[in-house]
């Protein structure tokens, strides 16, 4: 039974013969699109609009999918548009919520839908916040009326309506599956019954065993506990995610539906994960792109039992989602990493190669999507960046690699990290797969792996060589196979020995700007990785703590023949500024002995010159700070090898030396690592004969870490408050909510992430998925279910349920170990 659909604000209208809409006084014959009448009275609803956050699966919010009695209209076309900057009538700062930009807007426009200032916000209307009201007295009860005999009795007409449409609904005669457009869903007769109280049955959940104490209440008071198995708390968790989509207010209805999926789809309720996407699909074409996770669990669970046409099926409704996907945020680049282990493993790795392709990315998005991926396709791991020294040119590639091997696919991943076209892309991916390779080997008892790694970089130049052979080393170490790992430092520093090291470049004179030539760039990268990750495999141990030094030294000086030093570039650059357009061409014109005309031509050429000269003399700085970043807290540390040279290089003499590492935040992580020794104090003297002012700042992740030990909510206020930016606090945000579980300190992550605020919500969401799958895996699974309790968003709730089933899948196999886990910030 279809029942009439107001052309405004598309209710669905019980009453067949309506002229007018009840719920916004539109006329029922009216065009679609109709306003309202002006004499109608609106209901005093909730006017929630989407809140556009990161885009992504879980991301934006959306009215209700489910019920159509509760869809809105959103076009925005009225909202009032934030201007880049403040004036004396735009005083009230705003920040979009898709993208993090600020914007202004008038006081009176709390409240009320603003667009973004963004002009390429692809969601840029959302609601400013309101200023929070005093309480008020609730106002007098209203004179009695005879309307309310008129509204008891619509009411009484409309709920015998409602319950007519459900028992005709009911008594349609059983058959194949029929999709119905319109009028009540099985949810929504679910729903009915739900809020009636008929047909639900009290079911019986047993109080669960754990060793954590209440969160909430009195810390000494202990659980009361009783065993309860494994498949009861997925039963159970199943059941809360279902709950929880049915709820009307959520912050996205279409998240919901993604997480339920994915869980009915790798607990084997493939009909649930189906109904899942079905009632996923209800919110629209734009969210459709939400299905491919999903799907994606489907097809590995169909491929694993051998049910290929199924599987392809699967992947071929996920692969058609692609055109969706946006353009923006992280969450695009986990699923072109996850869609691509699963079109590898489907046989189509050129497909793969063609999506990553699209979707390529290396910034700090793209580095954390990969890791997050490494640490939950296929497996439940701590988040780590120990994979790699210098991060990735290709993060999604390696990531597609690490759910291979994680899903079993160890031929498939060293046939899809072999065939990368780029030199670069196959030596990231095929230094993480040998490091699986003799990881895993060495744990099964065989220790000859040799012959496949060589084949597996006999194409590689000798630097990406000498790579891939280190990180093969640290796979050894994992193991304290210190055999193994010095074997592997051997072969890979005689391919590192086939490079020359060039002599470091240097300003050439003023008026030789114009000429100089710089090294190419690429293969002196790739040897000064290969020193460091050297370095990084040797720092591991203290029997080879002074190769690492060396190799520290090597890739340093690797580093020092791509291009002059900062220092010096900058001086030149500053010595053009103060000169100007015209004095320039006067003293090339002067020192050249040129004419006019041409001295004209000379200065264009030292401006472009010198740009190229500032640019890769700044990518150096940048690289070689990085790389003592990482080896200063690598295994035993390298600190005061690092400390020597930050110190020989701030006070060089010569320009062409020098460089001033103290004024990065190398300077805090020196001080962090040399805590109590006479290097710290140095450092604190050389900070301060630079005229600094103020104590040397100490690393964020460092400063938000050591709060969490003593107070928890000045930890959360500390990183809210913090400078660094969204991509580097979402990343602390995750490293610690891994990290405390791994510890066993999984009340501390739970209760941290329930202090972000709710302009966090989406990191919480992604945080208590971590923390309850690191928990529920180790043991902690009962505590897990009891936070379901304590959190009041719907969406966390199903994050933490998703979780919970991911670790209690994976339970009983401890997380990978990493080599530098006891050094991370």
């Amino acid at each position: 039974m279809d029942f009439p659909v107001c052309p405004a604000c598309r209710q669905s209208v019980l009453d067949d013969d309506a002229e007018d809409c009840p719920f916004c006084g539109a006329s029922m014959k009216a065009k679609p699109g109709a306003k309202p009448a002006a004499v109608a009275a609106k209901p005093a609803a909730a006017t929630a609009k989407p809140v556009g956050v990161k885009a992504g699966p879980g991301k934006p919010t959306l009215p209700g999918d489910d019920f159509p009695f509760e869809a809105e209209l959103t076009s925005g076309k009225s909202a009032i548009q934030a201007m880049p900057n403040p004036t004396k009538q735009r005083t009230l700062q705003i920040i979009c919520p898709m993208c993090d930009t600020p914007g202004y807007v008038a006081p009176t426009a709390a409240g009320q839908d603003v667009r973004c200032a963004n002009a390429k916000c692809v969601m840029p209307v959302f609601t400013a916040p309101s200023p929070k009201k005093k309480e008020e007295a609730p106002p007098p009860p209203p004179p009695k009326s005879n309307n309310l005999l008129f509204v008891g009795g619509v009411t009484v007409v409309l709920g015998l309506a409602i319950l007519g449409g459900v028992f005709y609904l009911n008594s349609l005669p059983q058959g194949p599956k029929v999709v119905v457009s319109k009028g009540m869903s099985d949810e929504d007769k679910e729903l009915l019954a739900e809020m009636t109280g008929k047909g639900k049955k009290a079911v019986p959940v047993k109080p669960v065993k754990s060793e954590e104490k209440e969160l909430n209440g009195d810390p000494a008071a202990p659980n009361a506990v009783a065993e309860i198995s494994a498949n009861d708390l997925i039963k159970s968790a199943l059941k809360q995610m279902k709950e929880s989509c049915l709820e009307k207010k959520q912050r996205s209805k279409p998240f919901s539906r993604q997480m339920t999926a994915e869980a009915n789809a790798i607990t084997g309720n493939v009909a649930a994960a189906h109904e899942d996407l079905a009632q996923l699909l209800k919110a629209g074409s734009d969210f459709s792109y939400y299905q491919i996770a999903p799907l994606l669990e489907l097809f590995w669970a169909d491929l694993s039992a051998g049910n290929k046409k199924e599987a392809a099926k699967s992947l071929a409704l996920a692969t058609a989602e692609v055109p969706k996907i946006p353009k923006f945020g992280r969450t695009r680049l986990e699923i072109a990493g996850r869609l691509a282990a699963a079109l590898v493993a489907a046989g189509q790795s050129q497909d793969a190669s063609k999506l990553l392709e699209d979707f390529h990315a290396a910034d700090s998005d793209a580095q954390l999507a990969a890791r997050l991926q490494i640490a939950t396709d296929g497996k439940v791991a701590p988040l780590t960046n120990s994979f790699s020294v210098l991060p990735w040119k290709f993060p999604q590639s390696v990531a597609a690699t690490a759910s291979l091997i994680a899903r079993g696919q160890n031929e498939s991943a060293a046939a899809w990290a072999a065939g990368q076209a780029n030199e670069d892309a196959k030596a990231e991916c095929v230094a993480f797969w040998a490091e699986d390779l003799t990881h895993r080997k060495a744990a099964e008892g065989e220790t000859d792996v040799k012959g496949a790694i060589v084949a597996a970089v006999k194409t590689l130049p000798p630097a990406l060589e000498a790579r891939v052979w280190a990180r093969a080393g640290c796979g050894r170490s994992l193991v304290k196979d210190q055999a193994g790992a010095n074997a592997a430092i051997k072969l890979a520093r005689e391919k590192l020995a086939q490079i020359s090291v060039p002599e470091q470049p240097t300003m050439p004179d003023f008026k030789l700007t114009d000429r100089f030539k710089r090294p190419t760039a690429a293969p002196l990268l790739q040897a000064a990785t290969a020193a460091a990750e050297i370095a990084f495999l040797q720092a591991q141990s203290a029997d080879t703590k002074t190769g690492a030094e060396s190799s520290l030294d090597l890739a340093l000086s690797f580093m020092d023949a791509t291009a002059p030093s900062l220092a010096a570039a900058q001086e030149r650059h500053a010595e053009a500024d103060q000169l100007g357009p015209t004095r320039l061409r006067e003293r090339l014109k002067a020192e050249l002995k040129i004419n006019d005309a041409v001295a004209r031509q000379a200065a264009n050429k030292f401006n472009n010159s010198l740009d190229d000269i500032m640019k890769a003399s700044q990518q150096r700085f940048d690289i070689e700070k990085q790389i003592m970043s990482r080896l200063r807290g690598a295994g035993v540390g390298l600190n005061t090898k690092v400390w020597i040279i930050v110190n020989s290089r701030t006070t060089a003499d010569d320009i062409n030396k020098r460089d001033n590492f103290l004024a990065t935040s190398l300077a805090g992580e020196l001080v962090q690592g040399l805590q109590g020794t006479p290097e710290e104090q140095a450092i604190i003297g050389a900070w301060n004969a630079e005229g600094k002012k103020g104590p040397i700042p100490r690393p964020v992740a460092v400063e938000f870490n050591e709060l969490l030990k003593t107070n928890v909510a000045a930890a959360v206020e500390f990183i809210q408050k913090s400078e660094a930016s969204s991509s580097q606090r979402e990343e602390i945000l995750l490293r610690a909510a891994s990290r405390l579980p791994a510890m066993d300190k999984l009340q501390i992550a739970f209760q941290f992430i329930s202090k972000l605020d709710d302009k966090e919500i989406v990191v919480r969401e992604d945080c208590y998925l971590l923390a309850a799958a690191l928990g529920a895996q180790r043991g902690q699974a009962g505590a897990v279910w009891k936070q379901v309790a304590h959190v009041n968003q719907h969406t966390e709730k199903i994050a933490i349920c998703r979780g919970l089933i991911a670790g209690l899948k994976a339970a009983g196999t401890q997380p990978e170990q990493v080599l530098d886990m006891a050094s991370l910030p």
